[in-house]
């Protein structure tokens, strides 16, 4: 799909869909509703989606930002030290050039990708006061390009510790809900959620939508039948069987009687294993008054004009976040290409894809 078929279809999708509209209602009431949504979900991308185009097709950070304008992914999140910059040594020309290119394309700086890297010292992990000054100073240069939210972290002694330079900065700090991370029970999000209830401006959770993937990705089962080690028919009813619900003992046992690979039967535990991490997305209506970001993953998306995930429950889960009051931004983060090959994936489709059904999913 390139950008001008996907500026039609993003069009098509618009006036196709309106969440909670009645499916009768009159093409202009449509358009209206569009107009004035009643929810604050958004939509953006993480620049880390463009890993490939960047690497390998000479792709800039000028060309993610021009068709992150395009598409209408407008909210920005940025992992600086990871892409094309001058990090860690940033200019101020580099800082005038990011602004001058956001009002260039209409896009919005929201949210910095940040990482302890506990192991960037060779001799040792590093120590939280280490911890804290490296953070500090990540999060004065993420300021300094208006990216206020921060995603990442995974020690909350760093995090506590860090409350009063956010303060200061005037900027948020998100815990990552990661699978298999889960949204009950969980003693880091209980840690997270006192702080996030005393410093609910400063602190709280970025859920990644990966924690409501259930079902495996097809070009997993395309590589493997590619590679011989998979039997078609075999995988397809094993998927189907798994989609309807019927037992696994039972779809295993089945199996036997159709001369299964060793490929095949393997694949009955990878199918069913796929939504192992589950969560239900109305465990994250407590979560979603102290959720200012979310990480909208995607590893493959259906081919056609569905526009879908093939694996993650959006059709759920932004219902729930549309009605319990989520402000802010999901941004598309494509991952897809951790399995296959440059051959495979397509990452800017991909993307693509996966804005048309935010598209279709939010009405705006």
């Amino acid at each position: 799909m390139n950008r001008k078929q996907f500026i039609s279809t993003i069009a098509g999708a618009a006036a196709s869909t309106v969440i909670g509209a009645n499916a009768a209602m009159s093409s202009a009431a449509a358009a209206s509703s569009q107009e004035a949504p009643k929810h604050k979900v958004k939509r953006g991308v993480s620049l880390y989606s463009y890993q490939w185009a960047l690497m390998e097709k000479g792709w800039n950070l000028e060309d993610c930002l021009e068709e992150a304008g395009d598409i209408g992914a407008y909210g920005i999140e940025f992992m600086l030290h990871a892409m094309k910059s001058e990090y860690p040594n940033v200019s101020n020309k580099w800082i005038d050039n990011w602004w001058a290119m956001m009002d260039k394309f209409g896009t919005i700086p929201v949210c910095y990708t940040h990482f302890g890297d506990f192991y960037r010292q060779r001799d040792g992990i590093m120590s939280l006061d280490d911890s804290v000054e490296y953070a500090t100073w990540n999060f004065k240069l993420a300021k300094q390009l208006g990216l206020t939210k921060v995603r990442g972290f995974g020690r909350h002694d760093a995090m506590e510790r860090l409350i009063p330079v956010a303060e200061k900065l005037g900027m948020w700090i998100g815990q990552e809900i990661h699978a298999p991370a889960t949204l009950q029970n969980n003693k880091m999000n209980d840690k997270v959620l006192k702080l996030a209830q005393k410093y609910p401006d400063t602190v709280g959770f970025v859920p990644d939508m990966g924690i409501f993937q259930k079902y495996p990705r097809p070009l997993n089962r395309e590589i493997q039948i590619r590679e011989g080690k998979l039997t078609r028919d075999t995988a397809l009813y094993i998927e189907d069987a798994y989609k309807k619900g019927t037992d696994k003992a039972a779809v295993a046992e089945k199996l036997k009687g159709m001369n299964p690979k060793p490929g095949d039967t393997a694949y009955v535990d990878t199918v069913f294993r796929a939504g192992d991490a589950l969560q239900n997305p109305k465990d994250l209506i407590p979560l979603i008054p102290y959720c200012k970001h979310i990480h909208g993953k995607c590893w493959e998306m259906t081919p056609g004009n569905e526009f879908d995930d093939t694996s993650i429950l959006y059709k759920d889960v932004v219902p729930v976040l549309m009605a319990n009051g989520f402000d802010g931004y999901i941004c598309t983060e494509f991952e897809g290409q951790r399995m296959g090959t440059i051959l495979d994936i397509d990452e800017i489709d991909q993307v693509r894809r996966h804005q048309v059904m935010l598209k279709r999913l939010l009405g705006v």
